[in-house]
């Protein structure tokens, strides 16, 4: 069964990013399955701060009936 990827993406609520803005990106990400091999994508300021963060992380196995599948599976 093909696993579909979710994409995770966080916009800096000023003009760029913070470091607790990053902090929930991440924590974000990593309840969403990422593992922290996934590949970032960004957009920053000319200054080069972060404006934006995209990761994708693949979708957790599904049953039959599209449950979620249990981590022992």
């Amino acid at each position: 069964m093909d696993r579909m990827a979710k994409q995770i993406r966080h916009t800096a609520t000023d003009k760029t990013m913070t470091l607790s803005e990053l902090a929930a990106f991440v924590q974000d990400a990593l309840n969403s399955g990422a593992d922290g091999t996934e590949r970032l994508k960004s957009n920053v300021a000319f200054s080069g701060r972060v404006k934006d963060l995209t990761v994708e992380v693949a979708a957790p196995p599904q049953d039959s009936l599209g449950a979620k599948a249990p981590d022992w599976a």
